[in-house]
């Protein structure tokens, strides 16, 4: 059982002020001594730390934070990509962002890591309507279509519930990476693990780019962005992508500029038959947000518009 496993386990226990030694314990034979939870956390942080080296970073939060950082970062820095992590950017239930030290090597001073609570792809509303067609990919980005291992996403197994995970993860890199080498205005990705990816830092270390929807727009601008996110959501259409989930909430603003973030939704509009109906929502919302600052639209005829011109059949 992996560290992260057990936490997960011990944080599913109701709450109560101690814990068996050992999940996988049998009730039957000797009286099983007990732990807090705070000195088996603390022991398991402890053993982490010595396993992984020369691994130290300066932000560590929560001691269940520290273990989070070094089971799943700690592969970037080995693989000299990261340096250290410097500070929380955005914690949520879903996934907690970090500002990390860039290696030299990678020519920026600064990356973003965007590391997924395990269970967040678990939990995914309507997940099916997203996964019609696409390939069941590994952590490695390769494809699983082995009889096992469909049959275990199909039962829903914690095998296959892992597989399902990685794939949302791999179905995101991979299509950051795409849109990002067809110029769209993603942030670059850099690098991916089982449970994170590693991206373009947007902003300064102490000063992280905002979302756009806590942004107040003067007209002129917004009239800017507006036709700068409608040429990029045609440009994602005309490589092949749909973003899935695209509203102000996960669109980044920067100095002046926008890049689009959160892609472990995005379908293939020719193989995922419900893609017209998830574009034609996109374009909506991106409609309305900037429709409060006096940009006037009509998102039923854009998506209209745009998806005849790539995708006539």
């Amino acid at each position: 059982m992996r560290v992260s496993d057990y936490l997960d386990y011990l944080n599913d226990l109701e709450e109560e002020e101690t814990v068996p030694a050992s999940p996988t314990a049998k009730s039957a034979g000797a009286p099983r001594s007990k732990k807090s939870k705070k000195e088996i956390l603390s022991t398991l942080v402890e053993k982490v730390d010595v396993a992984k080296g020369g691994f130290n970073p300066t932000f560590t939060g929560s001691e269940h934070e520290r273990e989070w950082i070094m089971e799943y970062l700690s592969g970037f820095y080995e693989d000299q990509i990261i340096t250290d992590v410097l500070r929380q950017v955005k914690g949520g239930k879903e996934a907690t962002v970090y500002c990390c030290a860039a290696a030299p090597s990678t020519g920026v001073d600064l990356l973003a890591a965007k590391v997924y609570r395990p269970r967040m792809f678990r939990n995914l509303r309507n997940d099916s309507l997203y996964r019609q067609g696409r390939d069941v990919l590994d952590s490695a980005g390769h494809g699983a279509w082995g009889r096992r291992q469909l049959v275990a996403i199909k039962k829903r197994t914690d095998f296959g519930q892992g597989l399902l995970h990685m794939s949302w993860l791999g179905n995101e890199f991979a299509t950051m990476n795409l849109l990002y080498k067809a110029g769209v205005s993603v942030p670059r990705p850099f690098a991916h693990s089982e449970n994170a990816i590693l991206m373009e830092y947007l902003g300064e270390e102490g000063v992280p780019a905002r979302a756009l929807h806590s942004i107040n727009l003067e007209a002129e601008e917004a009239h800017r962005l507006f036709d700068r996110l409608i040429e990029n959501i045609e440009l994602m259409l005309a490589n092949g992508r749909v973003h899935g989930d695209l509203s102000a909430h996960n669109i980044l603003y920067w100095q002046g500029d926008v890049k689009i973030i959160d892609f472990p939704q995005a379908v293939d509009p020719i193989i995922n038959v419900d893609s017209y109906a998830i574009f034609s929502r996109d374009v909506l919302r991106v409609c309305q947000y900037f429709a409060r600052f006096g940009v006037e639209s009509n998102p039923a005829a854009i998506a209209r518009d745009m998806w005849q011109s790539y995708l006539p059949d």
